[in-house]
């Protein structure tokens, strides 16, 4: 698997949004997507169901993000590893992504959460 970030024709992400790839791990931002200011994303962190400060290694959270065709992504957005965002999603400034979101959904929050779907696709 080639890791990397692909970010596809007509997207841009806003200043100050630092992305994180950890070895053998993609994210990838389609076409049209237009993502805020103070975004954060990283496909290798911490676990948090562990003990922090107990002798054993920490086990990660390491996976994918995705990021589907014309996205709206809010400022102050943070997505977790192994995350897929379906087209034409939209997530609220500052919320905190930890699972999937759907095509055509308006989430946010933290954690962040369907709202409703759009009426118009």
């Amino acid at each position: 698997m080639e890791m990397g970030i692909s970010i596809d024709k007509n997207s841009y992400i806003g200043r100050h949004s630092p992305l994180q790839v950890s070895n053998g791990s993609r994210i990838s931002i389609a076409k049209n997507c237009k993502i805020g200011p103070f975004f954060c994303v990283w496909t290798d962190t911490a676990n948090v169901d562990q003990i922090f400060n107990g002798k054993d290694k920490l086990i990660p959270k390491k996976g994918d993000i995705y990021i589907g065709e014309g996205v709206w992504i809010g400022a102050h957005v943070v997505i977790s590893p192994n995350v897929k965002v379906g087209a034409n999603s939209i997530i609220g400034a500052n919320s905190i992504v930890t699972k999937d979101v759907p095509e055509n959904a308006i989430v946010g929050g933290i954690p962040a959460k369907i709202i409703r779907f759009k009426t118009i696709r």
